[in-house]
């Protein structure tokens, strides 16, 4: 029998979804690579492959997504990973725009040529905030699914990690939009704050309710359930009867 832990289901790795999750965070070290060779060699032309990278990485994001619900593939794993994917590369991201510019010849020489006043293409402020986010973020996900929870992410933290995405895109063009990347940075990372704050009022709320017996913890069964009948909602609502408003 597979090994289940709260939503996860170990027979469940090998989906085609999970597959793409993996692709995706495979896709880290690949993007780090060239970040790091770009900084040193002083070639942006390294960077901006680099920022292909994060695009097909991004773009299969979409695809496991669309695939789990077109085809019923959804997983407990996937819910766990497809997060930790995302901020592994997010992560990376700011960490090589900061040090990949700030500590390399590629940026010291853009500032002797008087393109920039500083070298930091992201400065590493932004990537401190971010990364101590992000482990109190992680922590919260480990709580939630060791407690059987199944808070969702909610419009805030969707809306924050949008922000914080264009903030990153423009970081590569930084010698070019200076200094309107980092104020959407900013912007980005004070409602990143925000969710995961209003998340953790969400996930205290329904552990308390498990613990008291008002609703069931959640397993990799009752996940997939889930996920499959607002699927199923979903097409009802766009392939039914038109509603009063559209009539």
């Amino acid at each position: 029998m597979a090994k289940k832990f709260g939503q996860i289901d170990f027979k469940e790795v090998w989906t085609i979804p999970n597959i793409i999750t993996y692709f995706r965070i495979l896709c880290v070290p690949v993007f780090v690579t060239l970040m790091a060779l770009g900084g040193v060699k002083n070639n942006l032309y390294m960077f901006y492959a680099a920022l292909g990278v994060f695009f097909v990485a991004s773009g299969s994001d979409l695809v496991d997504g669309y695939i789990a619900r077109r085809f019923n593939m959804q997983s407990g794993i996937g819910m766990a990973l497809d997060p930790v994917a995302d901020k592994l590369m997010h992560i990376s991201v700011l960490l090589c725009l900061a040090l990949c510019t700030g500590l390399t010849p590629l940026g010291q020489n853009l500032v002797a040529n008087g393109t920039l006043e500083n070298p930091w293409f992201v400065h590493y402020a932004f990537v401190v905030a971010i990364i101590v986010k992000e482990l109190i973020q992680l922590l919260i996900a480990v709580y939630v699914i060791k407690k059987g929870a199944t808070v969702k992410a909610n419009w805030l933290g969707k809306i924050s990690s949008f922000t914080i995405s264009i903030g990153v895109i423009l970081g590569f063009f930084h010698q070019f939009v200076q200094y309107a990347d980092w104020g959407i940075l900013a912007w980005g990372i004070v409602l990143s704050y925000a969710a995961a704050i209003s998340y953790l009022r969400q996930v205290i709320g329904e552990v308390k309710k498990i613990e008291k017996g008002e609703m069931q913890a959640a397993t990799a069964e009752s996940v997939k359930e889930e996920d499959q009948k607002e699927v199923a909602e979903g097409k009802a609502v766009g392939l039914g009867a038109p509603s009063q408003k559209d009539r």
